[in-house]
């Protein structure tokens, strides 16, 4: 499930989020299946009716907005992207998470499930575009680490920190915490 550029007019997607879903046609390609990019406002899919893929922050991607509703209420995101400071941060657990942009920048990267769902959803929700990059390609690099960590099943939330993305793009990449008590819990 993919976003819209916010700032581009009709059905476009940001350069770093078409680069991210090219990272992970070759993740999904090699686990046997076939990818099908649909856009966020027009899935109508329950949870867990297919593995799912969504790429994109909850300003600009429907789909994650209310994947994060339900399945990680524990997480806040101010979607007011003008209100600087506190534009587009993430409060998690207590603690409030600032975007600096180009330098200290965060992307919450999760796998989810649903009782009533046998596939996963997986989220790279970040403050940029580069970042949902950032979290897809330590997806993509990490998986197996992650699998033998959390279980085939297993449902994780992880909050990524993106540093100095004007210089190394969607490189440099550092594990802040495993947030998954604090996001699957109440706000």
């Amino acid at each position: 499930m993919v976003n819209q550029d916010p700032s581009a007019p009709g059905h476009s997607v940001s350069r770093h989020d078409a680069f991210a879903l090219l990272e992970l046609s070759a993740l999904i390609k090699e686990c046997g299946a076939r990818a099908e990019i649909v856009a966020h406002d027009v899935a109508r899919l329950g949870f867990g009716a297919r593995t799912e893929f969504c790429v994109g922050g909850p300003t600009s991607n429907r789909r994650t907005e209310a994947h994060m509703r339900s399945l990680l209420p524990g997480i806040a995101v101010n979607t007011d992207y003008e209100n600087i400071p506190d534009g587009l941060a993430f409060t998690i657990g207590g603690e409030v998470y600032r975007l600096s942009k180009g330098v200290a920048e965060y992307v919450v990267l999760a796998r989810l499930t649903t009782p009533e769902g046998d596939r996963p959803i997986f989220l790279a929700s970040g403050q940029r575009g580069v970042n949902n990059q950032a979290a897809i390609r330590y997806l993509v690099r990490h998986h197996v680490q992650l699998a033998s960590r959390y279980g085939l099943d297993g449902v994780f939330c992880l909050l990524l920190k993106v540093l100095n993305s004007d210089a190394y793009g969607p490189d440099m990449v550092e594990v802040v915490a495993d947030v998954t008590v604090e996001a699957t819990g109440p706000r």
